[in-house]
């Protein structure tokens, strides 16, 4: 029993931080295509990047909304054994909906929902870490009302709450029980996760050229209850008595994830009316984030008398940068092209990696197209390309020891209105 649940604790708290190395920026089209970068206005995506833009966009009303398609790869390989393996992930679709209302002259409300963390990692029934994880599927969604008021014609600040809710799967093996027919013991873990946040901003347009934002969102704690932690395992290691390896097949858990604070400065300057330049530099406090802490509901470890099980997992994170620059060029008055690269640092270090945060340093390119179909209306496309530098990996903990890279690319589709 020790054993079993000693892995499974650790598999619990490595699949929360999941989150930490995917964390999606991929919240308005039009972003996207420059590099995610935020001081600038079309529409009311802006709310996610900075809650005091929507003051700034010249109409009353605004809606957007988009999705995209994301597909990602890891590749590891073991440096002692030479084993590698890739993931077969599916495709992610995060997508992101906005509207903005003018209440007056100087009062603008808004409401947006958004898919900031999430993905699927799926590494298969028979590779080497399977006691860690077969495939995992974490999503959340953030519900953020929201209120900016603008001081005069060139600054305005804002502000909104944020309602974070989501759901994770996760499966594994427990390779060293097996059924009669040679098969592995198996544990699937499924729960929801509620949290509570704010996002804060200013926007500052000093010229009719240059845009300044400065965004602040808060950490994030989502906390688990009751989550479900079922064990698939032969009849003859279970015993409720306490004389057997597992004492049950079915426990709760509750647990704390911090999702990390950001503060973002953006600064976007208009070379030319058709030419936009935009850079933005992205921390994020991860740095907090030291250790998670699992309580089990009912399950015991073998005869202990004690009713909960307990688990610290350290986790000592650091504090990452992710730097920005994009550009917009006008190729009619109806259509323009955008370009992008950013740089995003991961907050997991070398010895703590595992494969359900196979997290890397990532080089992203991104291209798009918008285009005004009406007055009213525009619709938006954009693509990416992400690269992930190799690393060397040492966590000893897990026995994982060698080299990571990874790849994925994404494309969206986005439209929105404005009248």
């Amino acid at each position: 029993m020790k054993k079993g649940l000693g892995v499974a604790i650790l598999l619990i708290s490595t699949c929360f931080v999941y989150a930490g190395g995917f964390r999606i920026s991929l919240q308005g089209v039009r972003q996207a295509a420059m590099a995610h970068t935020s001081a600038h206005v079309k529409d009311a995506s802006v709310m996610f990047y900075n809650p005091a833009g929507i003051s700034f966009i010249p109409e009353k009303i605004s809606a957007s909304a988009g999705i995209f398609g994301v597909s990602t790869k890891s590749m590891y390989q073991n440096s002692k054994t030479l084993y590698s393996a890739e993931t077969d992930n599916k495709l992610g679709t995060p997508f992101y909906a906005a509207f903005s209302y003018g209440l007056k002259d100087n009062v603008c409300l808004g409401l947006s929902v958004t898919t900031p963390f999430g993905n699927s990692i799926d590494w298969g029934k028979d590779w080497e870490g399977q006691d860690l994880v077969q495939d995992i599927q974490l999503k959340s969604f953030f519900i953020q009302p929201t209120v900016a008021y603008k001081f005069n014609k060139w600054i305005s600040a804002g502000v909104g709450y944020i309602y974070a809710t989501g759901s994770i799967n996760l499966n594994r093996s427990i390779s060293n029980i097996s059924f009669s027919d040679g098969s592995p013991a198996t544990l699937e873990l499924n729960s929801n996760a509620n949290g509570h946040g704010f996002n804060a901003g200013v926007y500052i347009r000093p010229t009719d050229k240059l845009d300044v934002s400065i965004a602040y969102r808060s950490k994030v704690k989502m906390k688990v209850k009751d989550g479900d932690a079922n064990f698939n395992l032969p009849n003859g290691v279970v015993d409720s008595s306490g004389s057997g390896t597992f004492q049950t097949k079915n426990d709760s858990f509750d647990a704390t994830l911090p999702l990390s604070s950001e503060l973002t400065l953006g600064v976007s300057y208009r070379v030319s009316p058709k030419w936009l330049l935009s850079s933005d530099i992205n921390y994020a406090g991860w740095e907090s984030y030291k250790s998670l802490d699992i309580n089990f509901g009912h399950a015991k470890i073998g005869n202990d008398s004690n009713d909960n099980t307990l688990s610290k997992t350290k986790k000592d994170f650091k504090n990452s940068f992710i730097y920005r620059i994009g550009t917009e060029y006008l190729i009619t008055d109806k259509l323009a092209g955008r370009l992008g690269y950013y740089y995003d640092t991961s907050p997991v270090k070398d010895e703590h990696w595992s494969p359900e945060t196979p997290s890397t340093n990532n080089h992203t390119f991104t291209a798009g197209l918008g285009y005004q179909l009406k007055k009213e209306f525009s619709i938006d496309l954009t693509g990416g390309f992400i690269t992930g530098e190799e690393r060397n990996i040492t966590n000893d903990n897990a026995g994982f020891y060698g080299q990571v890279k990874s790849r994925g690319v994404f494309i969206g589709l986005g439209v929105s209105y404005n009248k």
